[in-house]
């Protein structure tokens, strides 16, 4: 037999079968020691961190909350201003008008019209430009008479209803069909693909600039402060009463538009939220743009047409062929766009992002006698002096034929054209002139001063206005400055106040 253990002896389990062995109990805290490892490691005991440091701690906390309230703040602001912008369906960007798309790719074309010009009314309180910027962003920008005829293809009104295409002028577009059918005109001249249009009240501008207090206007020519009063007095027609074109105001809403935005969106006005927010209502009021141009478009056409980039911005005025064009069947007269010179503009626009290089001048033709023959901006070319001291009437009123335009808004056209006719003047064509005047010109082609001098003797106050876009004729423009007629027989003196004013020089300055 085995022998048994002594009792009290050691005694070994014995594995049962069918039962299994249970794993060793977890130790319970509290109650169980923990095994000692034998280790001397010492637990650390974390410093608490110094006042310097705590108040540093809290510094910067309370930058970071400033710097997340103050970005809250102004991304609400912005959104604000971006919902308070008026909105209106105007683009096609996919118009069978729109030529060579794929030339066009990277570069953006506004179409900027600045409506309720003051002084004027009708079709003369239009004003339009096309700014085109290139991929590189250079900026072109080229002004567009209000009068200028167009055709504008079949377009959405601003009814919803279909509009058939219509021959007319660029401003009734907008009137009568609105701004879709006024960027289906635009495209169908130019070519180009608009890709915002922007429509500014310029009767709210002014409040506008008030609220920014004076915006700089032609810093790179120095520094014009111009408060809201001076930036209506800016618009007004321009002071040769020659400014048929629109050229001039173009230009001038170009400055206005450019410096405004500039010192409300990327200027001082961004330092103070009280300012930005007044700011961002008036701008609500004062621009239209269509459904898919955003605040953050507006500043960039902004700085864009404004001076301060690496390339100065190109501005042409449309090519005209002829002004005072009084067409068969109508008593409007209007401006005929140069076809070809307007085709060649845009296809270079399109192509290169510039405008044409000017021509050298011919063999034997000096380069001033050039730029007289082209005058920058497209305004009327004025001589030095068309009536020199002693300067008397050579042409009896028997012998000139002149076009009676009246742009008084009064109906006076048939009065003074047969109080001129009861002179011994001959009549040609008359009209309404829809263009904007603030006083009686005569216009006249190089070949046609003589006959001109007669006419300006005849209608004191009249002043002469030589421009080759009316050709050989002669063209009484009546303004509002109207006083009647007087005789001017051969051999009576050319009244000196005929001489036209000197031409502005303000609006180059900023242009070139």
């Amino acid at each position: 037999m085995p022998a048994v253990p002594a009792p009290g002896g050691p005694q070994h389990s014995v594995p049962v079968p069918g039962v299994r062995r249970s794993l060793p109990v977890p130790p319970i805290p509290g109650r169980d020691l923990p095994t000692s490892t034998g280790s001397t490691a010492v637990r650390r005991v974390r410093t608490p961190p110094s006042p310097a440091r705590r108040r540093f701690n809290r510094t910067v906390f309370a930058l970071l909350a400033l710097l997340g309230v103050v970005v809250a703040a102004y991304g609400g602001l912005y959104v604000y201003g971006d919902r308070a912008l008026g909105r209106v369906d105007a683009l096609v960007p996919d118009g069978p008008e729109v030529l060579a798309p794929q030339l066009q790719v990277g570069a953006e074309t506004s179409l900027v019209v600045t409506s309720g010009l003051p002084g004027r009314s009708g079709l003369a309180s239009v004003s339009a430009l096309v700014a085109h910027v290139a991929e590189d962003g250079q900026a072109v920008v080229v002004t567009l008479p209000p009068t200028a005829l167009s055709d504008t293809p079949a377009c959405r009104a601003a009814d919803g209803s279909l509009r058939p295409p219509a021959t007319e002028p660029f401003a009734d577009a907008l009137l009568r069909g609105g701004p879709s059918c006024l960027v289906r005109s635009v495209q169908q001249l130019t070519g180009l693909r608009v890709d915002h249009y922007v429509g500014v009240d310029a009767a709210r501008l002014p409040g506008l600039v008030e609220v920014l207090g004076e915006v700089d206007m032609c810093p790179t020519a120095g520094e014009q402060q111009m408060a809201g009063d001076a930036v209506a007095d800016h618009l007004r027609p321009g002071a040769a009463g020659s400014d048929v074109t629109g050229a001039v105001v173009g230009a001038r809403g170009q400055q206005v538009l450019s410096s405004t935005l500039t010192a409300g969106l990327a200027g001082g006005a961004l330092a103070d939220p009280l300012t930005l927010a007044r700011f961002l209502s008036g701008a609500g009021d004062t621009l239209t743009v269509d459904q898919e141009t955003s605040l953050q478009d507006v500043r960039s056409l902004g700085l864009a047409l404004g001076p301060q980039g690496e390339s100065a911005v190109e501005v042409a005025a449309l090519p005209v062929a002829q002004v005072g064009r009084v067409a068969t069947g109508s008593d409007q007269a209007a401006v005929v766009v140069d076809a070809l010179a307007t085709r060649e503009l845009f296809d270079e626009v399109i192509n290169s992002g510039r405008l044409p290089v000017p021509e050298p001048p011919a063999e034997g033709q000096p380069a001033d006698a050039a730029q007289a023959a082209a005058p920058a901006g497209g305004q009327p070319a004025v001589v030095a002096d068309p009536v020199p001291a002693g300067t008397t009437v050579t042409v009896p009123p028997e012998g000139v034929t002149v076009d009676v335009l009246d742009a008084t808004g009064t109906g006076r056209t048939a009065e003074i054209a047969d109080g001129l006719a009861a002179g011994g003047f001959r009549i040609g064509a008359r009209g309404v002139e829809p263009g904007a005047v603030d006083r009686t010109v005569v216009r006249y082609g190089p070949a046609a001063l003589e006959p001109a001098r007669t006419v300006a003797t005849a209608v004191p106050g009249a002043v002469l206005v030589e421009t080759p876009a009316v050709g050989a004729a002669v063209q009484l423009v009546v303004g509002p400055d109207y006083t009647g007629l007087v005789a001017a027989p051969a051999g009576t003196p050319v009244p000196a106040t005929a001489v036209p004013p000197a031409a502005d020089e303000a609006v180059r300055a900023c242009t070139s």
